[in-house]
């Protein structure tokens, strides 16, 4: 006798979110249902997965190792299940797709460009969760992570997509009765600082231009491109930014490039995929999709570069 689908999937919902209410909001099943599931796949194996100690829920060492295969086996599940449905000629076959972005990723570029991939591909079910790798539950699996880094990842695969190019930007309010033609210029006004790692101003400064010092206002500082970019906008002060995520904004005028520099950034964002992954036809579409659209911005962008020359030539 094996495990019902359903046991496995009530498992890995609560091992993703160490929560039997928020794994039965997921699963649109009730608490006391995805609780008998787990309760029935314990009775299979013969121990327990997780340990309940004072309202706290953690996976148990047994059921730590008994999780990456049950994802691989409920992923191999629903993969063959949509394969046969779509050969078939079910044209609603099903593919799910488990995938993790940087939340600023996803608000800035790859949400307004989803309806293109679900036109083309209307039976896939997409789950995207906002997640920072650095501080994501080590029990969660996805397909496909959407992560920023230097592109070398232990055990997985990483294809390229956007974010090599950073640049100074700024709201033209914040400029008002400035005239820009040097770093100088900018002494005096807020410089907005990321929490996390890369697109930071050591690294901006010691390429572009050294003599800009530090801000000498109060530190303003800001968890992520998700909520760096709208202060930016809002005129409370400079920020270093990759290109492709503000690039709309600067072709519009809301934002603009005081010094017009354009620098190499030793972090980006990749599609990360586990190595040894099994096949997954829907998530090698939604990355091939994906480097397309990447390509496609990245061309608008070098036109747009094309277009204008640095204040400081």
């Amino acid at each position: 006798m094996t495990a019902s689908i359903a046991s496995l999937r009530s498992f890995l919902e609560v091992s993703r979110s160490l929560s039997f209410t928020r794994a039965a909001e997921t699963l649109h099943l009730t608490q006391s249902a995805v609780s008998k599931q787990v309760q029935m796949l314990e009775q299979h194996l013969g121990f327990p997965l997780f340990r309940r100690s004072r309202g706290a829920l953690t996976l148990t060492a047994a059921g730590t190792a008994y999780l990456s295969h049950a994802a691989e086996a409920l992923a191999a599940l629903t993969e063959g299940e949509a394969l046969a449905r779509e050969l078939a000629g079910d044209k609603d076959s099903g593919w799910v797709l488990e995938l993790s972005a940087s939340p600023a990723f996803a608000a800035h570029w790859l949400v307004s460009r989803l309806p293109d991939f679900l036109a083309a591909y209307p039976g896939t079910s997409l789950r995207m969760r906002p997640r920072l790798p650095d501080i994501s539950p080590v029990t969660e699996r996805f397909d496909l992570e959407i992560r920023l880094g230097a592109g070398r990842w232990p055990n997985a695969r990483a294809t390229y997509l956007l974010g090599r190019e950073m640049a100074l930007v700024a709201s033209p309010e914040l400029l008002k009765g400035r005239r820009i033609r040097s770093a100088a210029d900018l002494a005096g006004l807020p410089q907005l600082q990321r929490a996390q790692r890369g697109y930071d101003w050591r690294e901006w400064t010691a390429g572009a231009v050294p003599s800009l010092g530090a801000s000498q206002g109060p530190e303003l500082l800001f968890e992520g491109f998700s909520v760096l970019i709208p202060a930016v906008l809002a005129g409370c002060g400079l920020a270093i930014c990759p290109i492709f995520m503000v690039l709309d904004d600067l072709r519009s005028g809301r934002l603009v490039r005081p010094l017009g520099e354009c620098r190499p950034s030793r972090y980006a964002y990749h599609a990360v995929v586990p190595s040894g992954a099994r096949s997954n036809s829907a998530r090698d579409r939604l990355l091939d999709w994906m480097t397309m659209q990447s390509q496609a911005t990245a061309r608008n962008l070098q036109r747009y570069l094309s277009g204008e020359h640095s204040n400081l030539e």
